[in-house]
C-alpha cells in the first residue's frame, strides 16, 4: 500500500464503527483502501489490544477458527492493570520501611505497645504499634545527648564572656553554686527539663529588650540551641514537647530569678539579676549568670551519672 492509499483509509476510521468497519474494508467499499486488506476495530480502537497472531492480510473474519478468535481477543489484563501491582506493592511497602527506618514496628494489626516509664534504666527495645510515635532511648542510654548538652552550655559561657569582653564590658564573675549534684539520673533528668525550659523562657524574655543587631542574633542562636535540649528533656520523661503549645511564652524576670535564687550561695561580686536589665550589657550578664549555672550543672553531673 502506497502512503496516499494509507492515509485515505485512516479518514475513514471515524465514519465506520465496530463490524460495519472491518465489513466495509474486506468487501472494498472504502475507496481508499484495497479490497484485501482486512481491518480489525478492535487493534485499532485500544492502545492495550497487542496480539502476537498476526493473520493473513486475505483471510476473512468468517473464516477464522473460534479459537484463533480467541488469540485475537485482548487479555484482560491491560498495562493499567499491569502497571497497578507493582505500583501498589510500592505504595504500600514504602511507609513501612520509612516505619522501620524511624523505629516503629512494621505490624499492621492490632497489639500491644509499650513505652519506658520515665526514670526507667532499662535498654531494652521497646515495641509499638502501628499509632506510636517515635520512642527514645531511656535516661541511661542517653549518655551521647547529655554529653553534647554539657558541651553546649560550656560554649555558651565562653560565647557571652567572649562577647562581653569584645563590647568593652567586664563579664561577671562566676557565682557559687549549691544543690546541683543529684542523687541519680531520674533526678538529673528531672531538673535538668526544668532548667533548660527555663532558659528557653529567659531568652525570650530577654531578646526583645536587645538593642544591638549583633548581640540579638547570638541570643537567637543560643535560643534556639536551649529549644533543642528542651524538647529532647520534655520528650525523654513522657512529657509534652512544649507544654505552652505551638507557641512558646517568655518568663518574666522575677520568676527565673525566683527559680534559680536556691541554687546560688554567693554572686561573688556579680551584680543582683533581680536588678533591673538597663542595656545589652545587663542582659548579656543576666544570660551569662544562667549559663554558669547549667554549665557547671552539666559538669557535676554528667561524668558522674553516665560512665
Amino acid at each position: 500500500m502506497d502512503v496516499a492509499s494509507l492515509h485515505a483509509a485512516l479518514s475513514q476510521l471515524s465514519s465506520y464503527r465496530g463490524g460495519a468497519f472491518r465489513n466495509a474494508c474486506w468487501e472494498g467499499k472504502d475507496a481508499g483502501r484495497p479490497k484485501d486488506v482486512y481491518c480489525d476495530i478492535r487493534t485499532i480502537g485500544k492502545k492495550d489490544c497487542m496480539t502476537p497472531k498476526i493473520m493473513p492480510a486475505t483471510t476473512h473474519p468468517d473464516e477464522i477458527a473460534p479459537a484463533q478468535k480467541e488469540d485475537l481477543v485482548p487479555e484482560t489484563t491491560s498495562r493499567r492493570s499491569f502497571l497497578r501491582g507493582p505500583l501498589m506493592g510500592t505504595v504500600v511497602a514504602a511507609p513501612l520501611v520509612l516505619l522501620a527506618a524511624c523505629g516503629g514496628s512494621t505490624n499492621t494489626g492490632s497489639g500491644s505497645g509499650s513505652t519506658p516509664a520515665a526514670g526507667s534504666t532499662s535498654s531494652a527495645p521497646t515495641q509499638t504499634t502501628s499509632t506510636s510515635t517515635l520512642s527514645l532511648q531511656s535516661i541511661a542510654d542517653s549518655k551521647t545527648a547529655f554529653m553534647e548538652i554539657m558541651n553546649d552550655e560550656t560554649a555558651h559561657v565562653e560565647f557571652l564572656k567572649g562577647a562581653l569582653t569584645k563590647a568593652g564590658a567586664k563579664p561577671r564573675p562566676k557565682p557559687t553554686f549549691k544543690g546541683l549534684q543529684q542523687a541519680d539520673i531520674t533526678a538529673f533528668a528531672g531538673l535538668s527539663q526544668v532548667l533548660e525550659n527555663t532558659g528557653v523562657g529567659a531568652y525570650l524574655m530577654a531578646a526583645p529588650a536587645i538593642s544591638n543587631k549583633a548581640y540579638l542574633a547570638a541570643a537567637g542562636s543560643i535560643l534556639t540551641i536551649e529549644a533543642r535540649h528542651a524538647g529532647f528533656l520534655d520528650v525523654l520523661l513522657n512529657k509534652p514537647i512544649s507544654a505552652n503549645g505551638p507557641f512558646d511564652k517568655p518568663i518574666s524576670q522575677s520568676d527565673i530569678v525566683k527559680a534559680v535564687s536556691p541554687f546560688i550561695v554567693s554572686l561573688n561580686g556579680g551584680k543582683d539579676p533581680s536588678a533591673t536589665l538597663a542595656n545589652d550589657v545587663d542582659i548579656l550578664n543576666f544570660a551569662l549568670l544562667l549559663e554558669y549555672l547549667e554549665a557547671d550543672f552539666y559538669t557535676l553531673n554528667v561524668p558522674n551519672l553516665f560512665k
